[in-house]
């Protein structure tokens, strides 16, 4: 096979990937940007999301720690092929999403992961981040009697404030 052949099936496959990355990111947002959804529902939606966008999807199971609370992929195991990413709302680190890979993979840029993956896993975490902090404006603002029902006027402040 000649260099120029292997080049644009490196490409495509590259392609294939982040577009991969990308439909997992869209679930994401889609379900972070749902209003009146519980925060269980977000991060089972989120578990169920991620394997699919990872390079081995078959082997690749999600933890999401938050508060006391874990959510599991079926069938999860814990393994020594993990990569991270902290949950952090207004600076302080409420949970930990994680990525397993049950089985062992060829190794890439960071251990059995690819570094867009990693991107992506911090991504991801960054808008649950968000997603927390914009439930618990509501929560806040819901309690005070301020309104009782969310006001789109609202959520453009918060979210402009985030």
């Amino acid at each position: 096979m000649n260099k120029r052949k292997k080049s644009v099936e490196n490409l495509i496959d590259s392609l294939r990937e982040r577009a991969k990355e990308l439909n997992c990111l869209y679930q994401v947002e889609e379900l972070t940007n749902k209003a009146d959804i519980e925060i269980e529902e977000i991060f089972n939606g989120i578990i169920k999301a991620i394997p699919p966008g990872w390079q081995f999807p078959d082997v690749c199971k999600a933890k999401i720690e938050y508060k006391d609370t874990v959510y599991l992929s079926p069938d999860f195991i814990e393994t020594e092929w993990v990569q991270s990413a902290d949950i952090v709302v207004q600076d302080e680190s409420v949970g930990k999403i994680s990525v397993y890979y049950t089985e062992k993979t060829p190794a890439m840029d960071i251990g059995p992961f690819l570094k867009e993956e990693q991107k992506l896993l911090q991504t991801i975490a960054d808008r649950i981040g968000h997603f927390v902090l914009h439930h618990r404006l509501k929560e806040v603002f819901q309690k005070s009697g301020k309104i009782e029902k969310p006001k789109e006027e609202w959520w453009t402040i918060i979210d402009l404030l985030q």
